[in-house]
């Protein structure tokens, strides 16, 4: 018994005819590649497909058929022109920024001398934190092999105020990490279409959205730093609405002043960025891309499709001092360290331990609020220091400002609070002397002298609220007190002077430390005795010796080097040494 052919199989062998009359093959693969030859090439028909190919997945399932019928052809054929023209447009998107577009290095690459050459670009045009430039270069690196990882760290550059290079260091990034975009804004649609299709690096700078906890995009932040961070979204209309997962996993790098959220603070790594001084020396960066960074991104390219299968299977050792967050946070940097060898498994630890550890996770923020109404108070007075209980209680004499009612109740800071928040200004309370405060005895306090950073760093103009009285200020010469200590002194100007016009001749005339026998022009060492026992470096202005948390570093003002800690540095650029110098209090 012979079965009726449907219509549906009568106009499909009638159509499969055609083709052998024309010659055409009817296999079905060849078949769909010549009439897609066909379509591509007729414009009018082209100009449809690409409308179609833009509209969302669900709703080109509705119509389908109907616009099949329409163009005059089957609708698996019309499916199969879409799909090409989409996968066409997926590329062009993929790569439509300049620099995305990226040739392997030809040979191949040692891990160890490329992540140098990054710290070395980093430091090159950036003033950056102790240990930031070998987590720039390990950051930068993962985000060509981050598909390798469970977990991308997120890396935050903060500053307590404008002007201290945050920008500066996206900038760089954007044109060494892998598909890197610099963003000002983003909506939520853009962040979770553009991390599925793209998988890019995420740079934005100064996004206030990311500080505020209700702002919907916060979940697609929170969740993105880890391979199971996904947004669900419903697409369509009516009866046809089809729900869609986006991936939201990438890497992706903030500039912000002050801190991000909670949330988003613990799944990142800081780098706390200060205001370059006088003597931070660094090369003008351009905006542009160039040579430079081409070349950077063609050897991490390569470094990353030899290293993706190894990575993987790397278990860093974990560094003493990291809580379980840090340490997932740490652990892609921390084995692509042990992949390229060398000196960089230490420094990463090191680093790792440095800005994620547990003792300086709990810092408090700064407030620059706090430095001038500090800087008020000690140009009320004419001591070169306060102790804790004087500072305080200065601060809490104006009841407009917030530290008299800072606490709970309304209770005023207290010194453990304050010392928080100068903590990450490197400001700490020592032991302040009688003649210094003008106190009956040894007291807790704070020099004014170790401020004098701080507050050309971030006392601009527009928020320095204090009067032009500078106060006592540490002498540049060290003390000759045989104590190898130096004290503070006050300057007093030439219309004060009294007695000799010349002054008196120094105890140290022969213009050596007292304690290691120093030229402070030279900073060469000569013996402190007869034994010929030489002392640890001091500096020339405070005169405290060099120590593995503060070193003294040879500098070079005007011609002449000096031996200086970092943080005096500035203090030498801005003081002077006088005519003659008259010791506050007992001598």
């Amino acid at each position: 018994m012979t079965i009726p052919l449907s219509k549906k199989e009568i106009k499909r062998k009638a159509d499969a005819a055609e083709a052998r009359s024309r010659g055409d093959a009817i296999d079905g693969d060849s078949a769909a590649k010549k009439l897609l030859e066909i379509a591509l090439s007729e414009g009018e028909l082209a100009a449809e497909i690409k409308k179609l190919a833009a509209l969302p997945v669900s709703v080109f399932e509705t119509v389908r058929v109907a616009e099949a019928k329409r163009l005059n052809m089957r609708a698996n054929m019309l499916e199969l022109l879409v799909k090409a023209e989409r996968a066409k447009t997926t590329k062009e998107q993929k790569d439509f920024l300049p620099h995305w577009k990226v040739e392997p290095w030809p040979d191949p690459v040692d891990g160890a001398a490329l992540l140098d050459e990054l710290r070395q670009y980093f430091n090159r045009y950036a003033v950056t934190p102790k240990h930031a430039d070998v987590l720039l270069a390990l950051w930068a690196l993962h985000t060509w092999v981050f598909d390798s990882f469970d977990i991308t760290p997120y890396l935050v550059i903060t500053s307590p105020t404008r002007r201290c290079g945050k920008s500066l260091v996206l900038t760089i990034l954007q044109y060494v990490c892998c598909r890197a975009k610099k963003n000002d804004s983003m909506s939520r649609a853009a962040i979770y279409r553009s991390v599925e299709v793209e998988r890019p690096t995420l740079v934005l700078d100064e996004t206030s959205w990311v500080v505020d906890p209700k702002d919907e995009r916060q979940g697609i932040l929170c969740g993105g730093f880890e391979r199971n961070g996904f947004v669900e979204i419903c697409e369509g209309e009516g009866a046809n609405i089809t729900v869609r997962r986006y991936s939201t996993y990438c890497p992706k790098a903030f500039g912000i002043i002050g801190k991000l959220t909670a949330t988003l603070m613990d799944r990142s790594i800081e780098i706390a960025m200060q205001r370059k001084t006088k003597l931070d020396k660094v090369e003008r960066l351009g905006r542009r891309d160039n040579a430079g960074y081409a070349s950077l991104r063609q050897q991490c390219l390569r470094w990353a499709n030899d290293s993706h299968e190894t990575l993987a299977a790397i278990k860093p050792k974990a560094p003493d001092g990291l809580n379980d967050r840090a340490l997932d946070i740490w652990e892609p940097l921390l084995a692509i360290a042990e992949r390229v060898g060398g000196h960089w498994p230490k420094l990463a630890a090191e680093a790792a331990i440095a800005l994620s550890g547990e003792d300086g996770s709990a810092v408090e923020e700064i407030s620059v609020e706090l430095l001038g109404h500090i800087k008020v108070e000690f140009g009320k007075i004419e001591f070169p220091a306060m102790t804790t209980k004087a500072l305080i209680d200065a601060l809490c004499s104006d009841k407009e400002r917030p530290w008299a009612t800072w606490n709970k109740n309304e209770k005023p800071i207290t010194d453990r609070q304050l010392g928080n928040l100068l903590a990450k200004f490197e400001i700490i309370s020592e032991t302040v002397h009688p003649y210094e405060t003008g106190e009956v005895k040894d007291l807790k306090g704070y020099k004014r002298a170790r401020f004098n950073d701080a507050f050309d760093r971030y006392l601009t103009s527009a928020n320095d609220a204090s009067p032009g009285f500078r106060g006592p200020q540490t002498s540049c010469c060290p003390n000759a007190d045989g104590m190898g200590t130096t004290s503070d002194f006050f300057i007093r100007p030439e219309s004060e002077q009294d007695g000799n016009e010349k002054g008196e001749k120094s105890a140290n005339d022969g213009h050596k430390d007292a304690r290691t026998d120093k030229n402070p022009v030279t900073g060469t060492d000569t013996p402190s005795d007869d034994s010929g026992e030489h002392y640890p470096k001091v500096c020339q202005h405070c005169g405290a010796p060099a120590t593995a948390d503060s070193p003294v570093q040879l500098c070079a003002v005007e011609g002449q080097e000096y031996l200086l800690h970092r943080h005096c540095q500035a203090d030498w650029l801005n003081v002077s040494i006088p005519p003659l110098l008259r010791r506050t209090g007992a001598a």
